[in-house]
């Protein structure tokens, strides 16, 4: 058979055969990777995280299923509640008041979306507005062939839900939160528990990163010397991007752990906001 799947972290304590009722599994899929985590819900422990880069792009979902399950030793058929993140730069986020179901294509028409797609929509009711996004014509039937308990969500609706549960009970201030990805990132600002933006930006160089986040500031009249600015996802403290943005933007944090949940040892030598997204896949359920 052929690998489509390359080993880049990967730290459990699973054993072969020991999936158990109370395990949720969350997968965060993307064309160029596919990563998963699995929480024990009665315990509050996070019990394994892998992450596998997709050596080619164009690898039928079905494929690189099949061959997580002989590598993991386990069917997805055996977790009694999968989380499937669909993780591609094309969602919308709609405020209900102007959200109008005949129209759910016509959100995304002026964005490049991919051929042999359909619209899907979640539906972020606590907050009162729909993330609109793109996912493969097939994508829904080959999942529900490998499980039956599956819920299918766009990862940036996890991102917003968890950042704005996260962050409402705090003092109320904009802050912003860039999500970087591998050619692009994520933008969002949130103020308390309103959603004020979220966008996608494209990136070649550190300089293009910083001015598409300095004219959003800009645009949105906020003041980039005061605002608290959080990174997450693939990127390190120490970065060029880092570097450079922090001689403009003068408040610039990271993500401690989540206290409130229990890990496995392993799983501290890992940046906890580089898999943000998924540690926080179980708040939005």
């Amino acid at each position: 058979m052929t690998s489509y799947l390359n080993p880049y972290i990967g730290k459990s304590v699973l054993k072969n055969n020991s999936i158990k009722d109370s395990y949720i599994l969350t997968i965060q899929y993307a064309l160029d990777g596919l990563c998963f985590i699995i929480f024990d819900y009665n315990e509050q422990k996070f019990l394994a995280l892998k992450h596998y880069i997709i050596n080619d792009h164009e690898a039928p979902l079905e494929s690189i299923l099949l061959e997580l399950q002989e590598r993991e030793a386990w069917k997805l058929k055996e977790f009694s509640r999968i989380n499937f993140l669909i993780d591609n730069s094309y969602s919308t986020f709609i405020p209900s008041q102007y959200y109008d179901i005949k129209l759910k294509s016509d959100y995304l028409r002026i964005q490049n979306i991919p051929h042999n797609t359909q619209i899907e929509v979640d539906t972020i009711s606590i907050y009162d507005f729909f993330n609109i996004y793109p996912i493969e014509n097939n994508i829904t039937e080959v999942i529900s062939n490998f499980c039956e308990n599956v819920t299918i969500r766009h990862a940036s609706s996890v991102l917003i839900c968890s950042l704005i549960k996260n962050f409402s009970s705090r003092n109320p201030e904009i802050r912003a939160f860039v999500n970087v990805r591998n050619n692009y990132f994520e933008l969002t600002v949130i103020n308390n528990c309103n959603l004020i933006l979220h966008n996608y930006f494209h990136y070649n160089t550190k300089e293009d990163f910083l001015y598409f986040i300095l004219f959003t500031f800009e645009q949105l009249k906020i003041d980039n010397e005061t605002i608290p600015m959080y990174f997450l996802g693939m990127i390190e403290e120490d970065s060029p991007i880092v570097k450079l943005s922090s001689k403009y933007i003068r408040n610039i944090r990271f993500f401690n752990r989540d206290n409130n949940f229990h890990y496995i040892k392993e799983l501290y030598s890992i940046q906890y906001g580089h898999y943000y997204t998924l540690y926080n896949s179980v708040l939005c359920e």
